[in-house]
């Protein structure tokens, strides 16, 4: 079976174009970061990412689970409008499944669920995190599948608030002994101190198949100079076949597809 996972990016209208390439793909598991869930009908059509997404792929997905992050109808910085959603939204991740889900959480491990509306100090601050926890059902196998979207860090080598959040990233992997998957965008190296912690306990599949980037061509000019911050690690539970690294700019990070086995 595939796994999906993906940054799909709040700031671009492309909902309909990440939706035809999820199809094109059809990976059993899609684990997407930066989904965006309107609340009102005058919301901009480019934040119903959500929505416009589902529409095009439900029917092929019956179980998913969005885990928000916060609230907001604007971002304000020092007073001044810095966009502008025209209605209340929800920025979160979500999980979509061809198989059911025997118990799904989405926990909060940096600040909490919020009215997010001043920006002005977000660098160094960041906003509110969270991860997804899914345990699946797939043909009477269990599968557990994290999904984050990481404290942001300007030079992306993280401090230690990612080391927090990995330490805990860990711990909540642990509470079940059974196949286990962790995705998402961490906004961190690979060599820095957080991913480190959770290579010592995990195979971390972007660097076993040497992926040199996770951004496209587009977004390659970072501030870091090293383009690699979305990742897959799997335990001894797993068997991987393989794992690529998809070149596309529909958003301003790439999807990676992992192709694998649960162990009997």
């Amino acid at each position: 079976m595939k796994l999906m996972c993906w940054n799909i990016s709040i700031k671009l209208d492309n909902a309909k174009q990440v939706g035809e390439f999820i199809k094109s793909q059809n990976p059993e598991v899609v684990a997407l970061q930066e989904v965006v869930r309107h609340f009102d009908d005058s919301v901009f059509q480019m934040y119903k990412s959500k929505q416009d997404i589902e529409q095009i792929i439900k029917k092929n997905y019956p179980y998913s689970f969005f885990g928000p992050l916060w609230i907001t109808d604007a971002f304000r910085k020092n007073s001044k409008m810095h966009r502008n959603f025209n209605g209340f939204v929800e920025q979160g991740n979500e999980i979509m499944s061809k198989f059911p889900f025997v118990e799904a959480t989405n926990e909060h491990f940096y600040k909490i669920y919020s009215y997010a509306l001043d920006w002005t100090n977000w660098e160094t601050e960041d906003h509110a995190r969270a991860v997804q926890i899914v345990e699946l059902n797939v043909n009477g196998k269990k599968l557990q599948v994290l999904n984050l979207h990481g404290i942001w860090t300007k030079d992306k080598k993280g401090d230690s608030r990612t080391i927090k959040e990995c330490k805990y990233i860990i711990s909540v992997a642990e509470g079940k002994q059974i196949p286990t998957i962790i995705v998402g965008d961490f906004n961190l190296l690979p060599d820095t101190k957080s991913i480190g912690l959770l290579n010592k306990k995990y195979r971390n599949l972007v660097t076993e198949f040497n992926v040199k980037t996770t951004r496209p061509k587009f977004k390659d000019n970072l501030e870091t100079g090293n383009n690699v911050v979305d990742y897959i690690f799997v335990n001894s539970k797993i068997k991987v076949n393989d794992l690529k690294v998809v070149d596309t700019d529909i958003s301003d990070h790439l999807p990676i597809i992992l192709d694998f086995d649960i162990k009997k």
